[in-house]
């Protein structure tokens, strides 16, 4: 995904979003939390090929997270996260950079925050979009790793800086502080270790519970 493609995308999902924000009331600030997982997938290969297939990519994994904020009215939310990701790798016919990537299993962990935008309708249903920023930290389960001339890669974990951006909707409860919600986000990030230089994009799907303080 290119950086034009990249913010194109966030003032789409900006520009849908403003009119939640109207719906803002000064109540003060209401501490909420929240719990969630799904699944995990890598939107992009790992090394560039003529055909995907060839490539060195991840199979479908999970994820699971959540995180803490506050809500200012009905509309804004400013929010923590933390969400945790594991994935194999898998390697096509044809790549020539990691060689037994098939098997190994990475981990993810995404820490950061967001500003969440809502936009409050009839039967306790709200749309909402996000996005923010933080880090995500790659963890290699492997000690090493190999290229395919057998070359020995120390398979240390790395961190990287990461924006985050998604969309979901909520159903609030009647009568209650809880909320059932289910979203989708990206992390956008540089993956440059092992020979490689590419701009990554991760998805997350899932459902997840909340529960708002003083509703």
């Amino acid at each position: 995904m290119s950086r034009k493609a990249f913010f194109s995308t966030l003032l789409v999902l900006a520009a849908a979003a403003a009119p939640s924000v109207a719906f803002a009331q000064n109540s003060g600030l209401h501490p909420t939390v929240f719990v969630d997982g799904g699944g995990w997938n890598s939107i992009r290969d790992l090394d560039d090929g003529e055909f995907s297939s060839n490539n060195s990519t991840f199979r479908t994994g999970y994820n699971v997270g959540g995180g803490l904020g506050f809500q200012i009215g009905n509309g804004v939310a400013l929010r923590g996260v933390y969400t945790f990701a594991r994935s194999e790798g898998r390697n096509g016919l044809g790549s020539a950079t990691l060689a037994p990537l098939s098997g190994q299993r990475f981990d993810r962990h995404y820490y950061g925050g967001d500003v969440q935008l809502r936009l409050p309708v009839s039967w306790g249903f709200a749309p909402y979009v996000f996005g923010g920023g933080g880090a995500v930290t790659i963890d290699p389960r492997s000690s090493q790793l190999f290229s395919s001339t057998g070359t020995a890669f120390t398979a240390d974990r790395f961190t990287r800086p990461a924006a985050r951006f998604g969309l979901g909707f909520e159903y609030q409860v009647p009568n209650s502080g809880f909320g059932i919600f289910a979203q989708g986000d990206g992390w956008l990030y540089r993956w440059n270790r092992y020979g490689l230089n590419r701009n990554q994009l991760d998805t997350n799907w899932g459902l997840g519970l909340s529960y708002k303080f003083g509703y």
